[in-house]
């Protein structure tokens, strides 16, 4: 747990540091340090087993053409073309997780103001980032990383550029295909409209059922995705990922930030691409509220965290003094909170970086079993 509590930690304390004298050599020795521990994870996290028994089997093509009819294709060409290079598995994976590691950190750098990007990534940290590089949805963090490479086309409203985007995206992970009604969210809404909005949204979301309905008749033409609602509401996943609930600390938590922004609208909407910042900031709540109700959709969550974690740390600059202080504390707080709530357990801990293993040649059931056997956290099953 120590290195995921360090990693916020050193990243506001920097930000402490730096709020009124910005240090851009502060700034990437910072960034350095939390790509070198959240992207070089190793035998943490659960969906890497998955992943390495699909790249591997390349070598067997009776045991990968198949998966064309289950798994998205974008994300099995990146498979060939890994193999094809020579490259190993864990080389194939580190490299592509540093790449979007580093495209998230452009955008930080692109949207956030300079003083205040080291808050906004210290949020983001606690309730996303280290989660996600560290148990990587790496087929869904891909199609996050095209995403983002669309977003100049997003707020430039070039729908045509866009929508090639998202569907290489969706050609990666099934969940992107909601980027494309995103697209027609980019447009100024009153606070007055955007209130009764979550309030309609947070009773249609009252049951799962008739969401997943829905959803699975807008995209009959997409059997995959047929096939997983259907996993999710009547197959193995129906109480895990697919069966959600109605209310979540979290959710009050969000709720709270659903408001500070709304009173900061001013103050973002002034900023650079200010409009773009406040609508996902505003959107995330919706998003959250869809991920609360059918579990499975909080991935989408990823693709807006970012601009929502922006939002966020704009929100000080429309605090007054004496308030400031106090709130960045508070997002420290949460964005700890959530980390230690999302960490504690076998998968996560203890903590094991790739390079510290170099000279040790693991097997994979050596890799896989390692957690389980050490981590002081026993509750789940291999």
């Amino acid at each position: 747990m120590t290195p995921y509590i360090f990693t916020i930690s050193i990243v506001f304390v920097s930000f402490l540091y730096t709020y009124k004298r910005p240090d851009k050599r502060i700034f990437e020795l910072v960034v350095l340090l939390v790509c070198f521990i959240i992207c070089f994870g190793y035998m943490t996290g659960s969906d890497w087993r998955a992943y390495e028994e699909i790249y591997n089997s390349y070598k067997e093509p009776n045991n990968f053409y198949w998966r064309f009819l289950f798994v998205e294709p974008l994300y099995l060409c990146l498979n060939i073309i890994g193999n094809e290079a020579q490259l190993n598995f864990w080389t194939f994976y580190l490299i592509i997780k540093v790449l979007i590691f580093y495209k998230v950190i452009s955008i930080f750098k692109r949207f956030c103001p300079f003083n205040i990007s080291l808050l906004a990534l210290t949020f983001y940290l606690g309730f996303w980032g280290i989660m996600v590089f560290i148990d990587t949805p790496f087929r869904n963090l891909i199609a996050v990383y095209i995403f983002l490479c669309s977003i100049r086309y997003f707020y430039e409203r070039n729908f045509k550029k866009y929508l090639l985007f998202c569907l290489l995206a969706i050609f990666c992970h099934f969940s992107a295909f909601l980027l494309i009604p995103l697209y027609f969210c980019n447009r100024s809404f009153s606070n007055r409209t955007i209130v009764i909005a979550f309030i309609m949204v947070n009773l249609l979301l009252l049951n799962a059922d008739w969401v997943f309905s829905l959803i699975g008749k807008l995209l009959f033409f997409l059997p995959q995705v047929a096939a997983k609602i259907e996993n999710y509401t009547i197959g193995e996943e129906a109480e895990t990922t697919g069966a959600g609930k109605i209310l979540s600390l979290g959710y009050f938590i969000h709720i709270f930030f659903f408001l500070v922004i709304l009173k900061s609208r001013k103050i973002i909407e002034n900023k650079p691409c200010g409009n773009l910042i406040f609508n996902m900031g505003i959107l995330y709540i919706f998003i959250f509220r869809l991920g609360l109700t059918v579990l499975i959709f909080s991935r989408i969550q990823l693709f807006i965290s970012i601009f929502y974690s922006i939002a966020i740390a704009l929100s000080l600059y429309s605090m007054k003094s004496g308030q400031k202080l106090f709130y960045v504390f508070i997002i420290y707080a949460l964005a700890l909170f959530s980390n230690i709530n999302q960490m504690r357990n076998v998968y996560m801990v203890p903590y094991t970086n790739y390079f510290f293993y170099l000279d040790k040649d693991l097997s994979f059931e050596e890799r896989s079993d390692y957690n389980f056997i050490h981590s002081p956290y026993k509750e789940i099953e291999k």
